[in-house]
């Protein structure tokens, strides 16, 4: 009879125990669900803002081209300016695929050339990136901090050339 008695008290403390163990668990599950759901929302807040600051810089950027070609029509460095529009014109493209790692720059800036025709990438890259050693290390960086200070010192370069013929 005592052995009974031990074995139940044995085994109501035992279930005690893992009852008290699983509501510690069960609370800590329910704090990391709602520092994970935290998280993602933020994640997706930093998205967003991402992909508005993607837009707006390539839309900026699209307008400087625009008044950079307005101002160039008719001169040597019209042609030569041209080649930046795949550039420009799919900025919020590679800016995407760059925030999602390093070393896409050249590969998606490829295929954006790619509507231009073959020969379009080797000329941009021999008439544009080959003939400054700033550019060449923006270029040779190919991230998205490369990209967006490649897309700036050309856009300065060319800005600056057509002040200087003003």
């Amino acid at each position: 009879m005592i052995a009974l008695l031990l074995i139940t008290v044995l085994f109501v403390a035992t279930s005690v125990y893992f009852f008290l163990r699983s509501e510690n668990l069960q609370r800590s599950i329910l704090i990391i669900k709602r520092e994970a759901d935290k998280t993602q929302k933020e994640h997706a807040a930093l998205s967003k803002s991402m992909t508005k600051i993607a837009s707006s810089y390539g839309e900026f950027s699209k307008k400087r081209l625009h008044e950079i070609l307005t101002t160039s029509e008719g001169t040597a460095e019209h042609k030569e300016i041209e080649l930046l529009k795949p550039l420009i014109n799919n900025y919020g493209i590679i800016f995407r695929e760059c925030l999602l790692g390093k070393g896409k720059l050249h590969a998606v800036t490829k295929r954006c050339f790619s509507s231009q025709g073959a020969e379009a990438y080797d000329e941009f890259i021999k008439k544009i990136i080959k003939t400054d050693s700033s550019i060449q290390r923006f270029w040779g960086s190919n991230n998205l901090t490369g990209f967006v200070s490649l897309v700036e010192s050309l856009l300065i370069k060319y800005s600056a050339k057509k002040a200087d013929k003003s």
